[in-house]
Order: C-alpha cells, then sequence, then structure tokens
C-alpha cells in the first residue's frame, strides 16, 4: 500500500502544478483588467493635475498683467500732468521687464475735451481720444509705435474706447501683432484720482483717457508647459466680434484695428500631440472677461498605455504562473535547485529593504548598522572617524518651481556627484528628502570642501530653461561615541550651525552646540507654561493721523519677562511659538487681553482702536472665528474699536479659505488690515476678495525710503483707489514723514512718535499728545 502510494505522489504534484497554472490564468486575467481600468484613471488624474497646474500658471499671469494695468491706471488717475519721461522711469522703476514676462508695452490715450485743429480725421467734436504716452518692452519699439501716431483721434477708428470709459472696466481682446506673435490687449479707462466713479455721469465727467496694455501670449504659455511635454495650451477668448474700423491709406497705416475677433487662440506648443488621439482640459480664468486655456495632451502610449500595462501585467502573471509551475516540477526533481532560487529572491529582498529606491544609496537601517561597525572598528584600530549630515539649501524650491520629478533627478545627480568625490573606504547613504549622510575615516574636513565645492557647480536637469545652481550645508561629528545615533544626533547639530551661519558651508560639531540645542529646548519648554505663570504682557504702540496728528489706534505687541533670562525679545521666541503650535493659546490671550484694555480706555473717555497680530497658524485654527467673537463679548468692546492684522504671505497661503473666514469676522463689524504688504506678491484679484480695510506698508520699504519711492507711491495710489487706509510702519525721521504726507499715505507709527508702551504709559501719551494737538 505505501509502495502505491508513493508511486502516485510525482503525478499528484503534476496534477497540483497545472491545477495552479490554472488558477494564475484566471488571476492574471482578472488582474490585467483591474490594472488596466486603475492606469486610465491614474492617467487621467494624472493630465488633470497637470493641466489645473498649467491652468493656475496662465491665470496668474493674465492677472499679473491685469494687475500691472491696473497700477497703471492708479498712477496716471492721480499723476494726469505726467510726463513721457516720468511714465518710462515709473516702468523702469517697476522692473516691468524682469518681473512681468510677456509686456510688450503701454500707452496712455488721453482724453481732450478741448477743440483741437491738428486732429485726423478732422472735425469738430465734443471730445478727442490721442495718444500722449508710451513705453515699449524689449523689442517692441515698433509695434507700440503704432499706438502713438500723433494727432489720431482713435475714438474715430473704435467704439471701444468710449464704452469701457461707460463702464469703467477692463476691455480685452486678441491681435496679431507686426511681428506675428498671438498678443492680446488690455483697455483700461483712467478717471481722476484714480478711483472708478458709481454713477454714468460721473464716469463721463471724471474721465481723463484709457490706459492701454499689449501683452504677448507666446512668453507666458511658453512659461507654463516649460518643463512638460507632449501638451499644448491656448489661451482662448471668446465674445462677439465688434465691427473693424481701419484707418484710411495713409493715415498711419501700420496703427493696428481695435477690433475682437469671434475666436483667437495664442498657443504654445512643446512636443508633438497625435490628431484624433487627444485629451483636452478647458480652465476658465476669472480676469477681464472671459478667458478659456485649453490644455490639450496625447492619450499615452507605449508602455503607459493603459492597454499596453494591462497585457504587461497579464504577461507578468503568466509568466508566474509559469515560473511556479516549474518551480513544482523542479521541487520534484531537486530541492537544492529550488533553495538555490529562493535563496536568490530572498537576496533581492534584502536588497531593496536595505537601499533607498531612488538613488540606490544605503538608507536609514544600513547607514545605522555601518555607522556600528565604524565605531567597533576605530575603537580597536584608534583611527578618527566622523559622520557627515548634508542637506541641500533650496531644494524645496525646486520641487515647488520645476515638480518633483525634478527634484528627483536632482537627488539622483546630486548622490552621483558626492560619490565621485569620496574615496573607496567612504560610505554615503541617503536618510530621506534631502538629507544625505557620509561617514569617513580621517580626512572629514577636506572631504566636506570637496562635497560643498562640487555641489555649487550648475546641474543641467532638462527644465527647459536655465540650469539650477543650489548648495549644500553640512554638519560633521567625530570621534567614538556610545551608539551610532549619538554620532548622526551630533553631526544633525552641527548641521544647524552652518545653516544658522549662513548656509553653502560646513560646521564641526562642538559641545557648546549641544548646549544651545538643549537651551532651544528648554526655552520651548517654558514658553509652553509662560502664559499659565503670568510672564506674558502686552505694549501698545500708537498710531497717527497724518492730517491731524491725532492718536486714534495703537498696535498691541507681545513681550515675554522671563524669571531667570529676562526680557526676552519677540525675534526670539515668536517664531518657536509658531513652530510648536502654542501660538494658538498666546494668540487667545494677546486677543482677549488687548480687548479688555481698550474697552477700559473707552469707558474712560479715550476710545482708542486697538490693532491685534493674527499668525498664520491662528488663521488656519477652526476656533479663530470663536475666540475673537468671545474676545469681544467679554469685554464688551465695540467692534469698530477691534482691528485684526494678518500678514501678507499668511493671507496667500490659502487665500479662498483666508478670503471665507474674513468674511465671517467682517460680519461681526471689527475691521482687518494687510500687515506687511508689498513684501510678497499677491495677485490684485485676490486682494479685493478679502473685506480688508487697511493696508499697512512694511517698514523696510520705509527704511528705505528715497529707493522706494516709486513703490511706496504705488501702494499709496493702489489703497486709494482701493478706499483703503494706508498705514506706514517704522517711520523714524521727519523727512519719511514729510515725504508719506506728500504722497497723502493716511497714517503712521514708528518710533519718531513713541515705542511701544505699556498700557499706563500709553494712557499719559495720550493725554499729553491731546493736550498738545
Amino acid at each position: 500500500m505505501s509502495k502505491r502510494i508513493a508511486r502516485r505522489t510525482p503525478k499528484a504534484r503534476t496534477w497540483t502544478a497545472w491545477l495552479l497554472l490554472a488558477v494564475f490564468v484566471l488571476i492574471a486575467g482578472t488582474t490585467a483588467w483591474l490594472w488596466r481600468a486603475q492606469v486610465e484613471r491614474q492617467n487621467e488624474q494624472s493630465f488633470s493635475a497637470q493641466a489645473a497646474s498649467i491652468g493656475a500658471s496662465v491665470t496668474t499671469a493674465v492677472r499679473r498683467m491685469d494687475d500691472l494695468t491696473l497700477a497703471a491706471r492708479t498712477l496716471l488717475g492721480s499723476r494726469p500732468a505726467m510726463t513721457d519721461t516720468e511714465f518710462k522711469r515709473w516702468y523702469r522703476s517697476m522692473g516691468v521687464d524682469q518681473r512681468f514676462a510677456g509686456v510688450a508695452g503701454f500707452s496712455y490715450v488721453e482724453l481732450v475735451r478741448e477743440r483741437r485743429a491738428d486732429v485726423y480725421p478732422a472735425g469738430n467734436r465734443p471730445y478727442y481720444c490721442l495718444p500722449k504716452l508710451s513705453v515699449a518692452g524689449p523689442g517692441m519699439s515698433q509695434t507700440m509705435g503704432e499706438l502713438t501716431v500723433p494727432g489720431l483721434d482713435l475714438c474715430q477708428l473704435t467704439k471701444l474706447l468710449g464704452e469701457t470709459r461707460d463702464t469703467g472696466e477692463f476691455s480685452a481682446f486678441v491681435v496679431t501683432s507686426s511681428h506675428g506673435h498671438e498678443m492680446f490687449e488690455v483697455i483700461a479707462p483712467v478717471y481722476k484720482g484714480g478711483g472708478v466713479p458709481t454713477s454714468l455721469f460721473g464716469r463721463r465727467a471724471e474721465a481723463t483717457g484709457w490706459i492701454i496694455g499689449l501683452f504677448d501670449a507666446e512668453p507666458i504659455l511658453a512659461s507654463a508647459i516649460s518643463s512638460i511635454g507632449g501638451v499644448s495650451v491656448s489661451l482662448e477668448r471668446e465674445q462677439a466680434a465688434v465691427p473693424d474700423y481701419r484707418i484710411p491709406t495713409g493715415a498711419g497705416a501700420a496703427f493696428r484695428t481695435l477690433s475682437e475677433t469671434m475666436h483667437s487662440d495664442a498657443v504654445a506648443r512643446v512636443g508633438k500631440v497625435a490628431v484624433g488621439d487627444r485629451i483636452t482640459r478647458r480652465i476658465s480664468v476669472e480676469a477681464d472677461g472671459r478667458w478659456t486655456v485649453a490644455v490639450t495632451g496625447a492619450e499615452p502610449t507605449g508602455v503607459s498605455d493603459p492597454e499596453v500595462q494591462g497585457g504587461l501585467v497579464f504577461v507578468s502573471w503568466l509568466t508566474l504562473g509559469l515560473l511556479t509551475f516549474v518551480l513544482v516540477q523542479v521541487l520534484a526533481r531537486g530541492r537544492a535547485h529550488a533553495l538555490k532560487m529562493v535563496e536568490e529572491k530572498t537576496g533581492q529582498l534584502r536588497h531593496q529593504a536595505l537601499h533607498d529606491a531612488l538613488t540606490g544609496l544605503p538608507n536609514r537601517a544600513l547607514i545605522m548598522d555601518r555607522t556600528e561597525q565604524m565605531l567597533r572598528h576605530a575603537r580597536r584600530s584608534g583611527v578618527d572617524v566622523s559622520a557627515m549630515f548634508i542637506d541641500l539649501d533650496g531644494f524645496k524650491g525646486v520641487n515647488d518651481t520645476y515638480g518633483h520629478p525634478v527634484g528627483d533627478e536632482l537627488l539622483r545627480v546630486v548622490a552621483t556627484r558626492i560619490k565621485h568625490v569620496l574615496r573607496d573606504t567612504d560610505t554615503i547613504g541617503r536618510l530621506g528628502g534631502d538629507e544625505f549622510v557620509v561617514l569617513v575615516e580621517g580626512g572629514a574636513e577636506q572631504i566636506a570642501q570637496r562635497i560643498v565645492a562640487v555641489l555649487q557647480e550648475p546641474f543641467e536637469l532638462g527644465t527647459g530653461g536655465s540650469p539650477v545652481t543650489i548648495t549644500a550645508s553640512i554638519g560633521i561629528a567625530t570621534g567614538d561615541r556610545e551608539a551610532a545615533k549619538d554620532l548622526l544626533r551630533d553631526a544633525d547639530i552641527a548641521l544647524y550651525e552652518a545653516k544658522g551661519a549662513g548656509r553653502n558651508r560646513y560646521a564641526e560639531f562642538r559641545h557648546e552646540m549641544h548646549i544651545a540645542a538643549h537651551e532651544r529646548l528648554e526655552l520651548e519648554s517654558d514658553l509652553r507654561g509662560a502664559l499659565g505663570r503670568d510672564e506674558l504682557f502686552l505694549v501698545y504702540q500708537p498710531i497717527l493721523e497724518l492730517d491731524s496728528g491725532e492718536v486714534t489706534a495703537a498696535e498691541a505687541l507681545l513681550r515675554w519677562q522671563h524669571p531667570t533670562r529676562g526680557l526676552i525679545p519677540p525675534t526670539e521666541f515668536i517664531a518657536l511659538a509658531e513652530e510648536s503650535g502654542v501660538i494658538v493659546d498666546i494668540g487667545a490671550w494677546v486677543l482677549e487681553t488687548a480687548c479688555e484694555q481698550a474697552a477700559q480706555w473707552a469707558q474712560a473717555g479715550m476710545p482708542t482702536r486697538v490693532s491685534v497680530n493674527v499668525s498664520a497658524r491662528q488663521l488656519d485654527d477652526p476656533a479663530l472665528v470663536t475666540t475673537v467673537l468671545q474676545a469681544l463679548t467679554r469685554s464688551g468692546l465695540d467692534a469698530d474699536l477691534l482691528t485684526l492684522e494678518i500678514t501678507e504671505t499668511a493671507l496667500m497661503r490659502d487665500a479662498e479659505s483666508a478670503a471665507q473666514v474674513l468674511h465671517e469676522l467682517r460680519r461681526f463689524g471689527l475691521r482687518i488690515a494687510i500687515d506687511d504688504f508689498g513684501t510678497g506678491y499677491s495677485s490684485l484679484a485676490y486682494l479685493q476678495q478679502f473685506p480688508v480695510t487697511a493696508l499697512k506698508i512694511d517698514r523696510t520699504f520705509i527704511a528705505a525710503s528715497e529707493q522706494n519711492d516709486a513703490l511706496i507711491s504705488t501702494l499709496v495710489a493702489l489703497g486709494r483707489s482701493l478706499g483703503l487706509v494706508t498705514i506706514a510702519e517704522g517711520v523714524e525721521e521727519e523727512s519719511q514723514l514729510e515725504r508719506l504726507r506728500e504722497l497723502g499715505c493716511d497714517r503712521a507709527q514708528g518710533y519718531l512718535f513713541a515705542p511701544p508702551l505699556e498700557a499706563a504709559a500709553l494712557e499719559r501719551f495720550l493725554a499729553d499728545h491731546r493736550a498738545l494737538v
């Protein structure tokens, strides 16, 4: 009986192998179908994300063009007598050619109500629309010259100027320039003072002319897809046609027709897109009219094709089934051969578990093991061993600008460059992100110098633009330690020292660095308990009206009186509070304390508006609205006496969410100011979404007011045109104050008037100041 069972065993194994093969065929078909569907979804999601990114880039560029046109309109509204030389000087001071890609130039058409005999076409009319000023971008002087024909009455060529004057809105349309590019013009009416009158009669009476901006769509679109292949993008505008009004022969024949087309495209393409095998996404641009960004990409081909991938998956599973079939057969014939195959697969898995998938370098687990081995060898041989922590300066900017694929390529090239300057006995690994570790025996300083130098050389990464340039900061820890983690910890501490010293350098670990890191942790721990121990207090800096000299507001500023370290400057603990998240609780205390103090001043007959800073972390806090409402309710303060100051950078991190929160806060009746305005770029289209009441011009512009005169003038005029109060920060000299008054700035604060004062000192200041005023 046992012999019969033994004879049947190989046959049973053969049937088992065939059964497994059949199961694998079934699994292969099912998996291939599911895989194909998943790849289709991923491809569509990837293209949608790509299209959204391109659309956002084009939208931002179009809005920047509108913002620049609005700034020019505001300037000319407040300075109607500007000369051509002054107009060109303003253009250069704004850095248009460097900051705004695609600007061809601007021209200003003046509305003249006096009778003129030197106009074309000749005639006695209520008013004339005559070119007055112009400025051209690089290589566009001939094109802009077409908009400056002397004496040419443009209102006789098109109705667009009159229509935009009456509506007060921008008008934009696509044209073809003399050098063949697809371009678009933005026409904005200009009124006295820079604002837009609310009535038709007012707009006609206050109109002084039109600012016409000419923009080249090609660099805008090319920039949007500079790092993306296989797609095309177009900027389209669809509107009812406006009849052409052309200039008669012999009277400025080079002047372009001011008319709109039914459907015009400004297109920039990269790569090839197969006709009839394309996918398209259309994104609406919320700008001056109806623009649409159309992004078209080719359906994936080759390995990226879902059909091909499904086939590959089917073949892979089928191959795996065949291998399993063969493996079962081999097991029936020889166990040794099967064990050898398993060992090979196990080796591959072991390598994957100990190495970084992106660069192929040892990962954290293997680096820790090799550090332990290096320390044990050093104890036996007495050689000096070192660990180097390497961090790339500016890597986040590369990821944000060019995308993660370029960032991954940069990491691979960095790994290759570092390996080329190391010795055969040295070890390099990647811990994650842009952090690398190098382990060496002797000569750590010389190797660090070579690494810093080799990473300063530009990287050609196929971005389609200029080479990418980064630097590296390195922390070095040398000598024996109890464990590998201690050596790597000290190298990490030294790395922060290198970054704090200016980056693009290396720093060697010293014992006092460990003390500094420990002190930072202690300071963070003390800060968490500072509120409960009543160590925090507020001071108030007065804000003056420049016309009357009256003090109507004061900004609440946080201070920390540490029990052993004394008065700690805000620059040392505010950022720490932001990083640790304790700023949310501290911010709530500041709101409640400032509101209580302002309520006491109001009850004492000294109603003074109080301004309170709100951090980015507070703005993200879902409980912010409730916190503000509770502070007003408990103190009994009139909401009109509270202003919340939020930095421009904090608002633009998530503009839509921030706008929703601010609208909800504004309904209470309090006021909102944008702090440090001008330090970061925010689209005016977004700015107008925020229900703000004031703009605070950053102190850095005021400190260098002579160099920033044109910018300060533009910011003040912008605030006036939007109906916002402008407040200058950091005023310390009489000359700064006089210039701000000349420009029409509304309010100011700074050491020229008073430093931040405690509540009692501010009350004395208010009493003395009101007696003088």
